[in-house]
């Protein structure tokens, strides 16, 4: 048989309808191994972890195969209790599948300490920005006489004298005493009031 007799047979035409049902039917069946694998259209809500001890978020998700992985220990934050999960990603309330591993941050048990730098002489402004950098906040500000004004002369917490290499914690209040600018200074004579002491013998010695 000639190969344009074959084609034209019954023999060729069964079988290419039979390769396409069979292609046909192994796409169908990968589309539903597909749905069936990655649980399409099932998805569940993540539940909200925040505030919670690691211990206790672990058991609520276990009920849909969740695994909590813990990938830091972020710096202590005052809304959230301490060594609970100030952090979680997916979001509380995303729509995942089930299995799904949830990475999750615990807030510190309390304030890490900071060392203190040299801030003898610098003025308050640029003291202020140093410290804010370090998560220290500004506290009183006292003044005592000196000849430059605004400029640190010593810092200070609760009464006690700080020095550069001095551990604080983060968020604490760091007191200030500063120069006035004063000292050395001469008030200008009053010329009206030196007029009239010149002038206050003359006056009594008519009367």
């Amino acid at each position: 048989m000639g190969f344009k007799a074959f084609i034209k047979s019954k023999q060729f035409i069964f079988s290419i309808i039979a390769a396409i049902v069979v292609v046909g039917i192994l796409i169908f069946g990968s589309l539903q191994f597909l749905n069936i694998y990655t649980r399409h259209g099932k998805e569940i809500q993540v539940p909200d972890l925040k505030k919670m001890k690691a211990e206790k978020a672990m058991e609520l998700v276990s009920e849909n195969n969740f695994e909590i992985i813990i990938i830091d220990t972020v710096d202590f934050d005052p809304k959230y209790p301490p060594l609970t999960i100030s952090d979680q990603d997916p979001k509380a309330n995303a729509a995942v599948k089930e299995g799904r591993k949830i990475y999750v941050k615990i807030n510190a048990p309390g304030y890490s300490s900071v060392r203190l730098p040299n801030l003898d002489g610098r003025t308050l402004r640029h003291s202020i920005a140093i410290l804010e950098s370090l998560g220290l906040v500004k506290g009183e500000v006292k003044y005592e006489p000196d000849f430059a004004k605004d400029v640190v002369l010593r810092i200070e917490q609760d009464g006690r004298i700080l020095r550069a290499g001095d551990k604080v914690l983060r968020n604490s209040k760091i007191d200030f005493v500063l120069g006035d600018g004063m000292l050395g200074y001469k008030p200008e004579p009053d010329s009206l009031g030196e007029m009239y002491e010149d002038v206050a013998p003359a006056i009594d010695s008519i009367f």
